[in-house]
């Protein structure tokens, strides 16, 4: 696994039941890890995707992208467009008009690209196993976010949604599901930033057998004997 991380990194495990007992709520059914590398950067781009399925066994999407991008933490449902979009032939950059809500929108392809399959647990939406390719494009505008998905089995998901913060993830999910800092990590390096902060401090102090005016004799300590004896 590239950058010999835990998989997965998200806080959510397969069973687990996200969401409010209230309102909205998933079951986590499957989990795929992808990469995909930057065309113009060279660069990998990673990230987890969870398959979720809820009261009504519509799949959900559940996404936290890493690497050298933004970590993000996206929640998108399927939707229905009377227009057919293909991720094979989609352009990073270009302009593509689609109908949201019964309104013509015009999204920005921010990304699309052919993504590899890293690791694979449970049942996702389509059956997958390590090295399969999948063609990926995302489309964006400022209030949404359009996943579409072509796994080689003729079928294209095309799922809506947008990016959560924290509070956000709190919220809809009842959980932050970002990956927690590991505790050993975080304090092995303010040990060590203790150490390189001890060592500068000390290397500025005079030593202790220095005399503080300059010119004037260093002092010398003799040893000291048995009781009583003297040298």
């Amino acid at each position: 696994m590239l950058l010999h991380q835990p998989v997965p990194r998200t806080r959510v495990r397969l069973g687990r039941t996200l969401g409010r007992r209230t309102g909205w709520q998933a079951t986590a059914r499957g989990f795929v890890c992808y990469r995909a590398r930057d065309a113009a950067t060279g660069r990998f781009s990673l990230w987890e995707e969870w398959h979720l399925r809820d009261g009504d066994d519509a799949d959900h999407r559940l996404a936290y992208t890493y690497g050298y991008r933004r970590r993000t933490v996206t929640l998108s449902y399927p939707v229905d467009l009377p227009e057919r979009l293909d991720p094979a032939t989609l352009r990073a950059g270009e302009d593509v008009t689609v109908t949201l809500d019964g309104r013509r929108r015009r999204l920005q392809v921010a990304r699309a690209d052919v993504a590899e399959v890293l690791h694979v647990l449970g049942a996702p939406r389509h059956p997958l196993t390590v090295g399969d390719r999948v063609a990926h494009a995302e489309l964006r505008a400022p209030d949404v976010v359009l996943t579409v998905q072509d796994a080689g089995d003729g079928v294209v998901d095309v799922h809506r949604g947008a990016v959560l913060e924290p509070h956000a993830q709190r919220q809809v999910l009842g959980r932050d599901v970002r990956p927690r800092m590991n505790r050993f990590l975080v304090a092995g390096g303010a040990f060590a930033g203790f150490v390189l902060l001890y060592n500068a401090l000390h290397a500025c102090l005079p030593d202790a057998g220095t005399a503080g005016a300059a010119g004037a004799a260093s002092a010398v300590v003799a040893p000291v004997g048995p009781a009583g004896a003297t040298p």
